[in-house]
């Protein structure tokens, strides 16, 4: 039986008190818990694609609420913990606190018992379970905070899912004021943590989703970052090393991804490797692309192009061959081809030179 702190109804299961805390109850009263609760109710109902914006704003991790709220009128309750308020006390003083709630840690015991655990929330769920808390409200508020406080001071090293949020903030701070290179930097931290408390077993981007914090869309979240890495390597060309490691890393990481999905990421790869002038490496690269989706038209189109804009006056005769060949699959391919009449014309030059070679040869 699970009870609501807040009218005392009793439920005899946790979907029941999740739907009962998401209908009857307003999220300002609820504490972090309970407000988890009405999030994880939102995204197995999948609400919050339903564009209210009440609901949207009630899938937001509350953490991230409570860092940006605004308290300057004076509405927000005195008695309410806000991470700076923790961020504010001793280490001692949060172990404290939290000793106060009949919760026993130290640094030592805190760092064997995170090796299980991905996320501070996760790790106050279990105190309060261990320990029998009995706290209500924003009393328990304070005990998922002081996780969070504790794991970045005794364990700034391991990657939680909370941190995300941090990194991706300040990234978009950063592009905000015009510094893009220093967001790229902050999201692929991100990514790296993204990476780091996915589990294993997780292979495509919508499990992964369902992981993460609820504030983070991860494919909007990847393409936006490739997006801004390519823009970035425009100047500074050490991030189109970055973003050729990036995009080969969600390759590997969410190899269940959709094929549109896993398509562009592989042409990204090949034109990234463009971009630093390996060119043996990226043909390489559209070669694999071509065999594994051979509908697609944009692989022989760029790897046409890899031969006959870089030096047509150079190729071997077996090179213009496979130029045209290429050009011809790209037109007649079942994808969408957009300047396909470029393409054509292209290809009609290739033709014309080949024409003119079997012209001029000697018999």
């Amino acid at each position: 039986m699970v009870e609501c702190r807040y009218c005392e109804q009793t439920f005899e299961e946790e979907s029941a008190i999740r739907e009962h805390l998401y209908e009857d109850h307003e999220r300002d009263e609820l504490s972090r818990i309970d407000q988890k609760r009405v999030e994880q109710y939102v995204d197995e109902h999948g609400l919050g694609e339903s564009g209210n914006e009440e609901v949207q704003e009630a899938s937001q991790p509350a953490h991230r609420e409570q860092r940006i709220a605004d308290t300057s009128n004076g509405t927000h309750p005195a008695d309410a913990w806000e991470l700076s308020d923790v961020e504010a006390l001793s280490t001692d003083e949060i172990v404290e606190k939290l000793a106060d709630h009949g919760i026993e840690t130290s640094e030592t015991m805190f760092r064997s018992r995170i090796e299980n655990f991905n996320s501070a929330t996760t790790l106050s769920e279990q105190w309060e379970a261990e320990y029998e808390v009995d706290v209500t409200g924003y009393d328990q508020d304070f005990i998922w905070m002081a996780a969070e406080v504790l794991w970045e001071r005794w364990a700034p090293d391991t990657p939680n899912k909370e941190r995300i949020y941090d990194f991706v903030q300040e990234g978009r701070d950063f592009r905000e004021k015009g510094n893009r290179a220093e967001a790229c930097d902050r999201w692929l931290t991100a990514w790296e943590y993204i990476v780091d408390v996915t589990p294993d077993e997780i292979t495509s981007i919508d499990e992964a989703d369902r992981e993460l914090p609820s504030f983070l869309s991860l494919e909007a979240f990847i393409r936006s970052l490739d997006s801004d890495l390519a823009t970035v390597a425009e100047d500074d060309p050490a991030y189109h090393e970055y973003r050729l490691e990036f995009c080969r890393e969600v390759c590997e990481q969410f190899p269940d991804a959709s094929d549109e999905f896993l398509l562009d990421f592989r042409h990204f790869i090949a034109d990234t490797l463009t971009e630093l002038d390996r060119t043996a490496d990226s043909r390489a690269e559209f070669e694999s692309l071509i065999e594994e989706y051979p509908e697609d038209p944009w692989g022989y189109k760029k790897l046409a192009d890899s031969y006959w804009l870089e030096d047509p006056d150079e190729l071997a005769r077996e090179e213009m061959e496979r130029t045209a060949e290429l050009y011809r699959a790209a037109l007649d391919a079942d994808g969408p081809l957009e300047g396909a009449s470029i393409v054509a014309e292209r290809c009609e030059e290739v033709e014309s030179r080949l024409s003119d070679t079997e012209t001029s040869s000697p018999e």
